[in-house]
């Protein structure tokens, strides 16, 4: 009868699913549950690209809904912002600020 029981016990946890573990390294890596699914970019993709865009200093990078915000610094010392796409890389907005006090 024990051996019953600790069979049955096995194959109980075996079949019952575990808990989905959910990705949360801060980096913007593949993700698996709800706004986060916007996120196949990683931070280093974003800055990549921003880099690409002339930033040559980043001070701040965080994502919010769906994109990666970035601000930093040009080559020639001026401010600028860049917001890119969480999912495709696209620049959905870059301000460059006229103003060099913030570098």
């Amino acid at each position: 009868m024990k051996t019953l029981m600790t069979a049955s016990l096995a194959l109980l946890m075996i079949a019952t699913p575990a808990p989905l573990a959910l990705a949360d390294d801060d980096d913007g890596a593949r993700r698996t549950s709800g706004s986060e699914r916007a996120y196949t970019l990683t931070r280093a993709d974003a800055v990549g690209i921003a880099r690409a865009e002339g930033m040559t200093r980043v001070k701040e990078v965080e994502r919010d809904d769906g994109k990666w915000e970035l601000e930093g610094c040009t080559r020639d010392g001026r401010e600028i912002e860049i917001d890119i796409h969480g999912a495709s890389g696209a620049i959905l907005e870059l301000e460059v600020d006229e103003d060099d006090d913030d570098c």
